[in-house]
């Protein structure tokens, strides 16, 4: 695989009160602190920066994955993961689960959240959201 159009996708599942809360009090950026401007999640997931033009968040009233599978087209490259995705998801217990949120990462010419592709920091127990997959793709 050629390093300039590796692609990379990080998923993770997580529990919110509101949709307001997973957008203003968990995904918004912090901006208080100019050395390093932070949000909720990259200090849950141990990334210190990251570009948020390339996230995408679904809350839903509770995760299910039928509803989920229909919005599979929605979703940057998916056919490139979204089926494994799913099984990995069919294994976990999703009751009490509501959020699912993908972060994209890109090598090459234009470099895009490439801290992800050493991005080792998986555990995030007893925070508000879980890891759930991780997968390095190419486009053909």
């Amino acid at each position: 695989m050629n390093l300039s159009n590796k692609k990379i996708i990080y998923a993770w599942i997580g529990t919110f009160k509101s949709e307001k809360k997973l957008y203003e009090k968990y995904l918004n950026i912090d901006y208080s602190n100019d050395d390093l401007p932070q949000s909720k999640f990259g200090k849950d997931v141990g990334l210190e920066y990251y570009d948020d033009d390339f996230m995408e968040s679904w809350w839903f009233k509770k995760l299910n994955l039928n509803e989920l599978k229909e919005y599979k087209e929605d979703l940057l490259d998916s056919e490139h993961f979204f089926d494994e995705l799913i099984i990995e998801l069919s294994k976990r217990n999703l009751d009490k689960r509501n959020t699912i949120l993908f972060l994209f990462g890109e090598n090459g010419e234009n470099p895009i959240n490439e801290v992800l592709f050493n991005h080792n920091n998986h555990s995030v127990n007893n925070k508000r959201i879980e890891f759930i997959f991780r997968k390095e793709y190419s486009l053909k």
